[in-house]
């Protein structure tokens, strides 16, 4: 259909990658409405998209399909993800978005497929790839599955964009949906899976005599560079107050840790609240030995939602980054739909 433009194309072990071509219109549709029920969560299922992706198709918009090497059903489509957003020059870098599709999501194909494109990504265009250097997506907070997958990949969390893209949410409402960008550099692939994000690390003193207005100018740097403020001054309020001042002045939150008991909820919830926050949204991470107590309930606090970790085997990168995710999506889940009740425990998977 389109001559100039060449085909690219990778073979895995259980599935193969091809860019779209006009055979693939019909199989794309049943597999689509296959999985309508699951995609609809997260994007509009639109079973024409395909075929108008296909004269969108260039040498800086590229359309893949994954196929199936041992098709189950009437399709071999495993998934679809499309290269876009293409900046060249000093740049180099591409977004993509990305499907899986049924009867084959969640058996680790997609994830093979969507490695073989980004190494198609990656591979410089004399060579038959598209020669980036960078490639980014972006999931919603709520999408574990979506993000679980990249980090799995290698991918690293980069930022969070509020109200970034229109989209229906899971009572089929459309609204301005948050986002979390994900991304992996050509110099780092193929990357190791939930590898850590990099950051710079920002130190900054700030002094001046008493009332010189230090602690103000302190606050307001420390959220501008949206790092935490640490203050002398908060833990003079003594130590069972110092948590929660030193958390009240960070404005990117923090990481609270500490042995409360069933009976210290008030307390927890009242310093929460000092820090403006809805103890509601707060998550906790209950650290047990063992399995959980009492079927499917913890001994934490019971305030927000609950995330149980069996600490008595090794808790490794992954379970690491599971937690963290499952944190993020909790806290957005009670955020987007103030008043509901998502407290809820999670095991070990």
């Amino acid at each position: 259909m389109f001559p100039e433009l060449a085909v690219l194309h990778a073979e895995g072990g259980r599935v193969r990658v091809s860019t779209v071509r006009f055979e693939d219109i019909a199989p794309y549709r049943r597999a689509l409405e296959q999985s309508r029920d699951r995609l609809a969560r997260w994007n509009p299922v639109d079973p024409d998209d395909l075929e108008r992706q296909l004269p969108r198709q260039s040498r800086d918009h590229r359309t893949f399909l994954v196929h199936a090497r041992t098709p189950e059903g009437d399709h071999d489509i495993v998934g679809k993800i499309n290269v876009s957003d293409v900046m060249r020059g000093r740049f180099e870098s591409a977004a993509m978005g990305y499907d899986a599709y049924d009867p084959y999501a969640g058996r680790g194909l997609f994830a093979e497929g969507l490695r073989l494109v980004v190494d198609l990504a990656f591979t410089p265009q004399t060579d038959g790839g598209m020669g980036l250097h960078r490639f980014v997506a972006a999931v919603q907070p709520g999408n574990l599955r979506s993000a679980g997958l990249l980090r799995s990949l290698g991918f690293r969390r980069e930022g969070f964009s509020p109200r970034m893209l229109w989209l229906p949410g899971a009572d089929g409402t459309q609204a301005w949906r948050d986002h979390v960008s994900y991304a992996v550099l050509r110099d780092e692939w193929p990357a190791q899976p939930y590898v850590t994000s990099r950051g710079r690390r920002v130190v900054v003193l700030v002094n001046g005599v008493p009332g010189s207005g230090k602690t103000t100018l302190a606050r307001e740097l420390a959220a501008e560079l949206k790092i935490p403020l640490f203050s002398k001054d908060a833990i003079k309020e003594g130590v069972a107050e110092a948590l929660w001042a030193l958390l009240a002045d960070s404005p990117v939150g923090g990481v609270v840790e500490g042995g409360f008991r069933p009976d210290d909820a008030p307390d927890v919830a009242g310093g929460l609240r000092r820090c403006g926050l809805d103890p509601v949204t707060v998550a906790e991470v209950w650290c047990q030995a063992g399995q959980v107590p009492v079927a499917g309930r913890s001994l934490g606090l019971g305030l927000g939602p609950t995330v149980d970790v069996d600490i008595s085997r090794e808790v490794g990168r992954r379970e690491i980054v599971r937690i963290a995710l499952q944190v993020g999506a909790d806290v957005y889940s009670v955020e987007a739909a103030p008043g509901a009740d998502f407290s809820r425990t999670s095991g070990r998977n």
